[in-house]
């Protein structure tokens, strides 16, 4: 075997694709994508990072599909991408962002700092029950709330505000000053 036939056959083991199908539905994602000169491979599936998935917009979405051993049959999908659905760029050395196509963002900043971007609403979940729910005009918890120093609220403090109008026996005081 020839150096040119080596360098085909080690070329050939890595397949670069348009992604057209994307099937989310079971334990293993998998796909369907047209490599080189039209061959089109179906139900490949991808490979990520135990902890990892993605349905990535198929509208430009690429990857790469490598052949196990050579066999053309025994096929797998490295992660697909998509260049050009609202990726997050301009990141600093040692900086992560997860995205999605709407531009929601987990962004681990360089400097310690983590910042969430949401769309609508961020909801924190414990045992698949919402405890916690932020929106732009709000915040609700759905539990109990424990403070280990002072909550002010609109200015008045919990632990030092004081009470206009009180009167002995069973009267009511007034509002918090």
């Amino acid at each position: 075997m020839s150096l040119v036939d080596l360098y085909h056959t080690i070329r050939g083991q890595v397949l670069r694709g348009v992604v057209k199908l994307l099937d989310d539905s079971g334990p293993e994602q998998r796909i369907s994508v047209v490599a080189h000169a039209g061959q089109q491979r179906t139900s490949v599936p991808v490979h990520y990072p135990f902890g990892f998935s993605s349905h990535v917009p198929l509208d430009g979405a690429v990857t790469h599909v490598l052949q196990n051993g050579g066999d053309p049959s025994d096929l797998f999908a490295l992660p697909p991408s998509n260049p050009g659905a609202a990726r997050m760029g301009g990141l600093k050395e040692g900086e992560t962002i997860l995205y999605d196509q709407a531009g929601q963002r987990v962004h681990l900043r360089a400097g310690q700092i983590v910042e969430v971007d949401c769309a609508q609403s961020l909801v924190v979940k414990i045992g698949g029950n919402p405890i916690l729910t932020v929106r732009a005009d709000g915040v609700q918890v759905n539990g109990k709330i424990i403070a280990t120093e002072d909550v002010v609220g609109g200015g008045v403090s919990l632990k030092s505000h004081v009470h206009g109008g009180v009167q002995a026996g069973g009267a009511q005081t007034g509002k918090p000053q």
